[in-house]
């Protein structure tokens, strides 16, 4: 969850964790990671180089992928953002790739594929949780933990594929990480993070692709425990009871039993449950638990440590 471009206020989530999130799609079963070939929007960063469409702190471009502006360095990691057309998502998506500071093309570091919650975008990693923050004091650490940072949005299908066409899963795996590389940026160790629905999205990206996914982070990961209790939450969150038993993290946890994954979730948080699930059902998983509820702060408090586990 989070602020859309029209700053939408974070998902109401009442005292039944009735919630907003919405879920879809069915399962287009597993493809390719790092699909080869041409793909739709890629032209759109062709040429692209490593200072092209560079920001920094709040001024992250909503430019054209060939316009370029060029700031000085600062603390706050060097952005570069641009847009596409997803064929998988049938739209114009945005993106931005936060690099740490000191990074050069082709330096290789763990990529993050940072999944956004349901009413935001792309931009809401670096706008409100200030990824970039993070991800800058990391890489000045001792020792050095460098990570690079791909958002992209994902509309509110909850990042998998929907009835109604709409892939953001397969735009993430088969149109964004090309264009990632168009960057500078190396996928050859891919990792996966988000918040709400994002931290479902990335749990289930893991267990669709558990050989590529190297490491998972989830924060507050919105997961109901049934398709009835979805369905009372939200009724648009899954298609249909046979998409929900496709797509249920917990269902297909075993898929995640050779992938580190870490989550995070506050006590006061309506799905806790679920984490608590998790925490007994994976036994690589490191699962924290600790006050707090499913909003921005608490996932601003958590995403040092997120961020440090995915460097790893």
């Amino acid at each position: 969850m989070g602020g859309s471009a029209a700053r939408r206020t974070l998902t109401e989530i009442g005292d039944d964790g009735t919630v907003t999130d919405r879920m879809t799609g069915p399962h287009y079963g597993r493809r390719r990671f790092l699909a080869g070939g041409a793909v739709a929007g890629l032209g759109a960063v062709i040429g692209v180089g490593v200072n092209d469409i560079v920001a920094a702190r709040d001024g992250v471009q909503r430019a054209t992928p060939r316009t370029t502006r060029t700031t000085s360095q600062s603390s706050v990691a060097p952005l570069v953002s641009g847009s596409f057309h997803s064929t998988r998502r049938g739209l114009e998506v945005g993106w931005t790739v936060s690099r740490p500071p000191g990074w050069r093309a082709g330096d290789d570091v763990p990529l993050c594929l940072v999944l956004h919650g349901f009413a935001a975008d792309h931009s809401y990693a670096f706008d409100e949780l200030r990824l970039q923050d993070v991800q800058a004091e990391l890489a000045q650490g001792d020792p050095a933990r460098p990570l690079v940072l791909a958002a992209v949005d994902g509309g509110d299908g909850y990042w998998h594929p929907r009835a109604d066409g709409d892939d953001p899963q397969g735009m993430l795996v088969d149109e964004f990480l090309p264009i990632v590389r168009g960057t500078g940026a190396v996928t050859n160790r891919v990792v996966a993070f988000g918040w709400s629905m994002g931290g479902y999205g990335a749990l289930l990206l893991a267990e669709t692709y558990p050989k590529q996914v190297q490491r998972v982070g989830a924060e507050s990961p919105a997961i109901w425990p049934s398709y009835a209790a979805s369905r009372a939450a939200n009724p648009s969150a899954f298609d249909s009871a046979v998409d929900w038993r496709a797509h249920d993290v917990i269902g297909h946890h075993a898929e995640l039993d050779s992938t580190p994954v870490r989550i995070d979730c506050g006590l006061s948080d309506p799905f806790l449950p679920a984490s608590r699930q998790l925490e007994a059902l994976i036994g690589t998983g490191d699962v924290d638990l600790t006050p707090g509820g499913h909003d921005a702060a608490f996932w601003r408090s958590r995403a040092p440590r997120q961020l440090q586990f995915l460097a790893s």
